[in-house]
């Protein structure tokens, strides 16, 4: 059996790049049958394609079944005479799918449908396996040197897109989970910051009773996320590069090294690149660091992810059927003009707060930051609210008969012919606008 290459090539390809109806057909092109595909694959000649259709089997496997690494690429689903003609062993293939599985959860579970949302997971998803699992195998020391940086204003979601990475990192047997660890920089006192990344041996400093590895050395062979990188003292900077570069930990109070191999992820909100213009963050760190730069949207950047977000709060604290009076109004509240026009500056954390004080009957309590202007974001023709068909039939109106005189160099006549309308009625409108 000849397999077709559009459903193999759209199935190990980015899932958050493909069309979701060219990669349900190709799924239910498989079907049942991806047993005599493989076989079907055995040309030599095929090779990348029998690589491909491994990987698209045991992706399908994983997926519907993530809990159980024995059932993928299991011997029902790869046949001897197929694992024997595949140039890398069959844990390389179990370990990336299992990965790429995980990753897909995670990113699926991040709430917001909209296009800014979209492409953050698309982007994600890259960082972990590139174009498709096929590069994800051919280029795994590429991607294991290849560190991630996040930024984004906080309360954004920056730790659950560390989460996804660090589940998309592939682990070691049957398909396990990568080794990880996390250290929140700001969260710990300056002073313990290095004990915490390096590790130290007993007695390197007062209070040091027993030795510790680290939270580098814990996630050898796997991902480390360090939260608030922007937070490091110069000299923690200097330490964690050594590291990073070097591939070699020492701890605190020993002259010893260990080897170690580690992917980065970190995350700030702060301004990084401001930062190294200021001579507060090292140049030499921010670039190793950015790899791959993924940048979070802020919530008032997105308004149409405002009733995803947070219909999906409400379900998780109020069961189904009760308080309905409750749960109408909240619902209310969300697709209402406060919500969608609120700047949101503590973005998705500021709104569950908003809502918690809902379902209990209170204010919202958000009516001291400035709303959201119709403005334009860089890179994109319309402004956030009105590509979302969240803005009211005035504010259109305003925005764009602000952009037409602006255009025209506020030539009222000129307007008027663009607009299709009498230069009276462009006075009268621009006259109300400035009101």
């Amino acid at each position: 059996m000849v397999a077709p290459p559009a459903p193999l090539s759209v199935l190990v390809a980015n899932p958050f790049a493909v069309d979701p109806v060219t990669l349900q057909t190709a799924r239910d092109s498989l079907g049942e049958q991806h047993g005599r595909l493989l076989e079907g694959l055995l040309d030599p000649g095929r090779r990348q394609d029998l690589e491909r259709g491994v990987l698209a089997v045991g992706h399908l496997q994983a997926c519907a079944s993530p809990g159980s690494a024995s059932a993928v690429l299991g011997s029902d689903v790869l046949p001897r005479a197929v694992e024997s003609a595949l140039p890398r062993p069959r844990a390389a293939y179990l370990a990336v799918v299992m990965a790429a599985a995980r990753c897909r959860a995670a990113l699926d579970s991040i709430l917001g449908g909209s296009p800014a949302m979209q492409r953050l997971r698309r982007e994600t998803w890259a960082a972990c396996f590139g174009d498709s699992l096929v590069h994800a195998l051919n280029l795994a020391q590429v991607i294991q040197d290849h560190d991630v940086l996040i930024l984004g204003e906080t309360g954004t979601g920056k730790e659950g897109i560390a989460h996804a990475i660090q589940e998309g990192t592939p682990g070691g047997k049957d398909g396990a989970p990568a080794s990880r660890s996390a250290l929140n920089a700001a969260a710990v006192p300056a002073t313990l910051v290095e004990s915490e990344l390096f590790g130290h041996v007993k007695g390197a400093f007062t209070g040091a009773s027993e030795s510790r590895a680290g939270r580098i050395r814990s996630a050898d062979h796997g991902c480390f996320f360090l939260d608030e990188v922007g937070d490091l003292e110069p000299t923690t900077q200097v330490k964690l590069l050594r590291v990073i570069e070097t591939d070699e930990v020492s701890p605190l109070g020993s002259d010893a090294g260990h080897e170690v191999q580690v992917r980065y992820v970190a995350a700030t909100h702060k301004d990084l690149s401001a930062m190294v213009a200021e001579g507060r963050f090292r140049q030499d760190l921010y670039q190793r660091l950015a790899g791959s730069v993924i940048r979070l949207p802020a919530l008032r950047d997105r308004p149409a992810d405002i009733i995803d977000i947070g219909m999906a709060f409400v379900a998780r604290h109020l069961a189904e059927g009760a308080l309905p009076v409750t749960r109408e109004r909240t619902e209310r509240w969300l697709g209402g003009t406060e919500a969608r026009r609120y700047a949101w500056p503590g973005n998705v954390r500021e709104l569950q707060n908003a809502l918690r004080n809902l379902l209990l009957g209170l204010e919202p309590g958000i009516g001291e930051a400035p709303a959201v202007d119709l403005v334009e974001t860089e890179g994109e023709a319309l402004p956030a609210l009105v590509r979302d068909a969240r803005a009211s039939l005035k504010e259109v109106e305003d925005w764009y008969l602000r952009r037409v005189l602006a255009r025209e160099e506020g030539n009222l006549a000129q307007t008027a012919r663009v607009l299709g309308v009498d230069r009276t009625t462009v006075r009268r409108k621009a006259r109300r606008m400035e009101d």
